[in-house]
């Protein structure tokens, strides 16, 4: 083949590839048939936070997601397997290939022509907002109110059933995340991880487990109105517990940095790490309801709105604690470009925060032997709103969005390195809340000398996605 010819065949190549909604094909028969898809983005973050001992302008550039995977069906049988390449994937190591999603949709037939039986690793079914595929998001990332109730990917058993309009899911699963490894352990059994969805949905989303939030090509006026729950008692395994053996994708009402009671142990005093004899087997719940419309106005151009509330709370023997968070955006579609506005709020338990035995601090009250200091600078709301543009160069497939997040009232942690200058070495500087690295920096607030304040924290974002 000479060159031109070579030319030629990659165009018809990426063009397949860009015109399939599931992908490059691989396998068709009379049996199977397998897709391959893919998805790339590159993100680019200006940040401004006030910082007295580093710079206040902050750049950034991440490769924000790497990721292949294969769906299909074998006679019958739907299978999605996914991998993460990118530097997303920190559970181990930023080189680990990751896997997402491993899962087999078995039709129930007995129970219906759209019933299904799920068995493997897939999205856990809460929150409109977690289950929605980033691909198709006219935003840089998902809100800061999607810290309080993300439930990620677990591994487990669901079933599936639709109706007409009327659709639901019951699922029961491992609640210590993707990806775990075999560790066979003592263990003291609490309630298993379940989880329930069920609403209204006339054509709004493909089913409970496939949700995206921007449509570029809206027919008719769809809607999707939805409820959701989870309830769990914690499972002692060996030295800790099931929630607490979570590597990645915690959200905040299960992250040691902020439950103070989720690892407490050592009796009436507190403030000490639990250990094998004192672990208590804690309650976690979640309840949730989410809604989106999507309305045409003409020949590619629709406007569309999605809200969202949830309530959660954990508690043992040593505390209770809980968060709530809200979410309400729109947006307005003209082909190839759209606008859209998000307003996001989170609200954690004035009691969030570090617990430490040390003396110094916030809303200390005596306890046993120890001093129990619980950083209440995280009771306040804190609010985020976001107006964001998107060029849809080739639809999904290829597109730049560009956001401007503003974080009003946002927690800021000041680390000191445990001694204000000139007595010790140049702080670290300050960490801002709604970062993934500040989710890990809570804990410096127990050393002297760190503080926390509220102030606004400003982000430009502008990210390249390829997808196919």
């Amino acid at each position: 083949m000479n060159s031109k010819g070579r030319w030629t065949a990659a165009a018809a190549l990426v063009a397949g590839m860009m015109s399939s909604a599931h992908g490059l094909e691989l396998v068709r028969n009379e049996k199977t048939t397998v897709n391959t898809y893919g998805r790339a983005q590159m993100i680019g973050v200006g940040q401004y936070v006030p910082d007295p001992w580093r710079d206040h302008l902050r750049i950034y550039l991440f490769l924000k997601q790497a990721r292949i995977g294969f769906r299909g069906n074998h006679e019958d049988v739907k299978f999605d397997t996914q991998f993460a390449l990118g530097g997303e994937n920190t559970n181990g190591g930023n080189t680990d290939l990751g896997l997402l999603d491993f899962v087999a949709d078995i039709p129930l037939p007995k129970l219906g022509e759209n019933a299904w039986f799920k068995i493997g690793q897939f999205r856990v079914p809460y929150s409109r907002e977690g289950l929605t595929d980033r691909g198709y998001m006219d935003f840089g990332d998902r809100s800061i109110s999607n810290l309080a109730s993300y439930q990620s990917r677990d591994y487990g058993l669901a079933v599936m059933g639709t109706k007409g309009v009327w659709t639901g899911t019951f699922g029961t699963f491992s609640s210590g995340g993707r990806d775990v490894p075999q560790r066979y352990l003592p263990e003291r059994f609490g309630l298993p991880y379940m989880v329930a969805r069920f609403g209204y949905n006339d054509g709004l989303d493909e089913d409970i487990y496939h949700v995206v939030s921007a449509d570029l090509d809206v027919k008719r006026t769809v809607t999707a109105v939805m409820l959701n729950g989870i309830f769990m008692q914690d499972t002692l395994i060996g030295h800790s517990s099931v929630l607490q053996s979570r590597t990645i994708d915690k959200n905040l009402l299960i992250d040691t940095g902020f439950n103070p009671y989720i690892n407490q142990g050592g009796g009436p005093g507190l403030g000490t790490i639990a250990g094998t004899q004192t672990m208590q087997r804690g309650n976690m719940w979640f309840l949730g309801a989410d809604a989106a419309i999507r309305h045409p106005l003409g020949p590619g151009k629709s406007v569309s709105g999605e809200i969202e509330g949830n309530w959660g709370g954990y508690q043992n023997r040593y505390g209770v604690i809980h968060i709530a968070n809200a979410r309400v955006q729109g947006a307005y579609q003209a082909k190839p470009y759209s606008a859209g506005l998000r307003y996001g709020a989170l609200f954690m338990d004035r009691k969030s925060g570090f617990l430490t035995t040390s003396a110094a601090g916030t809303g200390s009250a005596a306890g046993g032997t120890v001093n129990r200091v619980i950083n209440n600078q995280l009771g306040a709301p804190i609010h985020e709103i976001t107006p964001a543009l998107t060029w849809h160069v080739k639809g999904h497939h290829m597109k730049l969005v560009a956001d401007l997040p503003i974080y009003l009232n946002c927690p800021l942690w000041y680390d000191r390195m445990g001694n204000a200058p000139p007595l010790g070495s140049q702080p670290h500087g300050v960490y801002s809340f709604p970062d993934p690295t500040s989710t890990t920096q809570n804990s410096l607030l127990a050393t002297p000398g760190n503080q926390t304040a509220r102030r606004t924290v400003v982000q430009g974002r502008l990210m390249f996605q390829f997808m196919f």
